[in-house]
Parts: C-alpha cells; sequence; structure tokens
C-alpha cells in the first residue's frame, strides 16, 4: 500500500483532536469546556490573543489566525495548511461568516477533516434573511410585513405604517436601525446599506416576548437535540442578545420552528428566533442563526450537550434522539450588561437549588480565568460589524469555482 494511502486511512480514523474556531465569544467557551470534560483534546483558536477562550483549563493548545472577516482568503490558506499538517477529528466553528467561509468552501477540507453540516447551499437559505423570509412565507409561516425590493423609492412607497426596521439581509449579530418616519427610514437605509451591504425593511413588531428554539438536526433532516428559551433580559432596549433568559416548554414554536428546518433540509445546529406581536399575541419568525448561539451554556445547564451530540453526529456516531430538557433553567451574561443583573435580580430564581443564581455564561469557579481575561483585556474587533474585503465576491454563490477559490487553491 502506498505511504499516501495509509496516512488517509489514519486520517479517517478518529483521534479525538477537535479544533474549535472563534475563541473570543461565549459560545465558543461553551464548546471548549463541554468537549474538554470529555476528554477530548481541545485546540482553540482565534484572530485575537486575548480571546477568553484560549485561556480555558480544557483548551490545550491556542492558536491565532488571521481575521476571518477581513482577510477570508487567509484565513482559509491557513485553516487548509494547519489540518493538512495535524490530525484533527473536525472544526466546530461558532461565528456565522466562519461558519459560512467552511460551508462554502467545504471542498478545500474534504480530504483533511470534518466540517459540520449543512451543506452551502442550504445554509444559504438560512443565513440570507431575505430568502429564508420568502421560504417561510411560502409555507404559511408568519413573519413581519417585509419589503423585499431592492429599490428604496419602492419600499418606500410602499410602507403603509411606521415603525420599520432596517436590518442587514447577510449579517448576524450587528445593529439594526428603528425608523419613525418616511425621512428616517430613508437616511437609515442608505448608511445600513453602506455598511453592511443588502438589507432588508419589515414592520416593528411590539415586543409581547422573545423566544429562540434551539435544535441540532441530524444528516436525515430529524431533530436529535432540543432547547426552548424565553428571553427575560436584553443587552438593548428593543431586544436582541439576551443577559437573561430561562428554558420554557412551547410546542407551539418547536412545531413552526421544526417545519422551517424541515421545509429547507436543515442539519447541524441552529436557532429559529421569534417575537410574540403584543398587538396579537400572534408568533412572529424573525431569523434563523444558523451556528451555535450565545446562550449555548443555558442549553448545557439544561441537559441538552449541543456541542458533544454534534461531535458524534460528525464523527457518525449516531448519537440518540433526546428532545427533552429541564424547563425552568435560568442563565445569565453578567459582563454582557452589569446593570442589567440588578435590573433583573427580582426576576432570578432563588430555590433549594442555590447553585442556579450563580449560572453564567462565562464565570466558572472551576474555570476562572476565561472570565478574568475577559474582564481586563475586553475585545476588539471581534464582530460581524467589522468591514469585509472581497464580500461581494464571497457571496458569487451559484460560482464553483469562483475568484475566491482561485486565491486559496495552490
Amino acid at each position: 500500500m502506498k505511504k499516501e494511502g495509509i496516512k488517509n486511512i489514519f486520517r479517517n480514523m478518529m483521534t479525538k483532536n477537535v479544533l474549535i474556531t472563534d475563541a473570543q465569544f461565549r459560545a465558543s467557551l461553551a464548546i471548549i469546556r463541554s468537549l474538554g470534560r470529555k476528554t477530548l483534546t481541545v485546540t482553540a483558536g482565534s484572530e485575537i490573543q486575548s480571546a477568553m477562550g484560549l485561556y480555558s483549563k480544557y483548551c490545550s493548545k491556542k492558536l491565532i489566525y488571521p481575521n476571518p472577516r477581513t482577510h477570508p482568503d487567509l484565513f482559509l490558506r491557513y485553516m487548509v495548511d494547519l489540518v493538512k499538517k495535524n490530525d484533527y477529528d473536525c472544526i466546530i466553528p461558532s461565528h456565522t461568516y466562519t461558519m459560512f467561509l467552511l460551508c462554502k468552501y467545504r471542498d478545500l477540507f474534504a480530504d483533511y477533516v470534518k466540517l459540520p453540516p449543512p451543506d452551502f447551499d442550504v445554509f444559504y437559505n438560512a443565513y440570507d434573511k431575505k430568502e429564508l423570509l420568502k421560504i417561510a412565507l411560502q409555507n404559511g409561516i408568519v413573519c413581519p410585513t417585509t419589503y423585499f425590493s431592492d429599490s428604496l423609492d419602492e419600499i418606500v412607497s410602499s410602507v403603509e405604517r411606521y415603525p420599520v426596521v432596517v436590518k442587514s439581509s447577510r449579517r448576524h449579530g450587528v445593529g439594526i436601525a428603528i425608523c419613525d418616519t418616511e425621512f428616517d427610514l430613508k437616511e437609515k437605509y442608505v448608511k445600513m446599506m453602506n455598511k453592511y451591504g443588502p438589507c432588508i425593511v419589515q414592520e416593528y413588531i411590539p415586543n409581547g416576548g422573545e423566544f429562540g428554539v434551539y435544535t441540532l438536526f441530524d444528516y436525515n433532516v430529524e431533530p436529535i437535540l432540543l432547547t426552548v428559551q424565553k428571553r427575560i433580559g436584553t443587552r438593548y432596549h428593543y431586544g436582541g442578545i439576551s443577559t437573561l433568559r430561562e428554558t420554557v416548554q412551547n410546542d407551539v414554536l418547536v412545531k413552526i420552528a421544526f417545519r422551517l428546518l424541515k421545509r429547507i433540509r436543515w442539519s447541524g445546529v441552529a436557532m429559529v428566533e421569534f417575537r410574540i406581536d403584543e398587538r396579537d399575541r400572534i408568533p412572529k419568525l424573525m431569523e434563523i442563526n444558523p451556528r451555535f448561539w450565545g446562550s449555548l451554556q443555558l442549553s448545557l445547564l439544561a441537559g441538552a450537550d449541543f456541542p458533544f451530540l454534534l461531535y458524534q453526529l460528525m464523527m457518525n456516531e449516531n448519537p440518540p434522539s433526546m428532545l427533552n430538557f429541564k424547563c425552568g433553567v435560568q442563565c445569565r451574561w453578567l459582563m454582557g450588561d452589569p446593570a442589567g443583573f440588578f435590573r433583573h435580580l427580582e426576576k432570578l430564581h432563588i430555590d433549594a437549588d442555590v447553585r442556579s443564581v450563580f449560572n453564567d455564561d462565562i464565570i466558572s469557579l472551576t474555570d476562572p480565568v476565561p472570565m478574568m481575561v475577559s474582564l481586563f483585556f475586553p475585545l476588539r474587533n471581534s464582530s460581524d460589524e467589522e468591514p469585509r474585503k472581497d464580500d461581494t465576491l464571497i457571496l458569487q454563490k451559484d460560482k464553483e469555482q469562483d475568484y475566491m477559490f482561485q486565491k486559496i487553491t495552490w
């Protein structure tokens, strides 16, 4: 047998070495801790030296790579070279854009390491809010009134009632613009377009409650893991990123989320976000986050070990379906909104299990260094707010051998 053939056989064997990217984010820290506790050897990477996940006791090796959002070609070249030289079972990202790049250029990694599902075409239908909302509406799923035109004049003439919201169509975790007048809409739409690229305009949904359905689907498009979270406290006045949330039972939202994910043939992890319209109490689909979520720690506390079951799924170990989870579990992100902690103090459960009061996304008595790192070395340039290089070229999803692929292959 040729030397190269023997090498490929060993590469296809499980090494129990996992590479986790985006170590500056809360979700990655939760993934590192989860898999590290399972005695997997965890290598964590980030473009930022002060990324808190790099300093977890469960991180065996740390990497600093080129910024995937500003230098995607250099990032991909680095990652391909890395997996060629090292034996990893899989790569697990937690940032939407890192997931985007790995999905789009999956073929570059196929001979060396496993990447999480889904395939790029499926991923893109969840990633692009405009495409997702069109699919949802075609399948009878209630969404905010959305103006899909690319012409600002057409949008302005179509809006019947204010306020409306301008949001990026292809970026996740970035700000939105709430517009109260026609002049406001024209001004903010142009600013959002210049900053984030293609945008959509929607009616503003008065907040009657925000919920997320968090799930893992297998390669047969069947759910194998689930939690539902209700946001209690948020970082921004209009909602958005949660700083305090609780697991709840909501079969109606689960049914809608599963129907949508099955319709787009989803596999892998996803969070389907809903807002209850306080005017009619009807849940409205907001978006899908096609990757791990910032509040992953709450799912883990509720008994749903998403990182490990995703690992098992990627390793073809056929993880069992476990759709039950603990309700009434709370978790907060204290450093995301310190003032909000005191604002929502009365909403924290204080019961027989006093430890539940200390549930936090980052703070851990058994793994304290990441908290100290994030406290003393606040992150800069670590979000999707950053400008992107060659953004238009990267989004040419209809070309198999596009410009970016030609730059990376060698």
